[in-house]
């Protein structure tokens, strides 16, 4: 066997670590599937920045020590390499999380499909406000186990914080490489971002007890809403 036979694209697509190449121009000219979810987060001209700062001065590649966080992602590492001067490469490397246990009451666990609880979310709220709200997400993702009624509220006072904003962005997607613990089981991450321009958060305290009550983090920022929720499938 030789090296011409391993597809290298895919490998990287497969990392749980964000990959960007950028070219001279501070252009990303690729992103994998991890770095895809970090530019939700962060411009892609602040990351040129960092990996112009910390290129080796030679060709080659350079690992250093660094403490990066947007929002509520966080990193230790991050590696630059370059072999011409067309382009640069910027790893980053996840800070692993302390490992929170959520416990559910399985009997309030019911097999759901997110996207229909997302289009009847998005349906009330279209009733009672003007602004328009875009869902972007993978229709072909298949149903799991959560609390329905909490989820149902959790989606429909989610958007009600954002009553008086002109556009509302709803994202969600698998997360790569990342899971939640509950009761003592690990289970995949679907993180569901909600983001406006305008939201209040009089409702924070009560969207924090509902995330808890489907096992999900919750985090709360002036104009966005991120939810990781456990994806549980038996």
């Amino acid at each position: 066997m030789n090296t011409e036979s391993i597809d290298f694209r895919f490998l990287a697509e497969s990392d749980g670590s964000p990959l960007i190449v950028f070219n001279h121009k501070g252009h990303v000219v690729y992103l994998n599937d991890a770095a895809e979810i970090l530019l939700g987060y962060v411009d892609h001209r602040e990351l040129f920045q960092i990996a112009l700062a910390n290129a080796p001065q030679d060709f080659g590649g350079r690992t250093i020590l660094m403490d990066l966080h947007f929002h509520q992602l966080s990193f230790y590492a991050i590696t630059v390499a370059y072999n011409s001067e067309e382009w640069v490469s910027l790893r980053l490397y996840y800070r692993p999380r302390a490992a929170e246990e959520h416990k559910l009451d399985s009997s309030r666990l019911r097999l759901t499909d997110l996207n229909l609880l997302l289009d009847m979310a998005i349906g009330f709220y279209s009733v009672e406000h003007s602004g328009s709200v875009r869902l972007l997400s993978d229709r072909d993702l298949p149903p799991f186990l959560t609390d329905q009624n909490h989820m149902t509220r959790l989606l429909r006072k989610s958007l009600e914080s954002f009553a008086q904003a002109e556009t509302v962005k709803i994202t969600l997607t698998m997360v790569p490489g990342e899971y939640l613990l509950i009761d003592g089981r690990r289970h995949p991450v679907l993180r569901l971002q909600i983001q406006g321009d305008r939201r209040s958060d009089q409702g924070d305290r009560s969207l924090a007890e509902l995330a808890e009550e489907i096992g999900a983090n919750g985090t709360f920022e002036p104009q966005e809403l991120l939810y990781e929720i456990p994806f549980i499938r038996e």
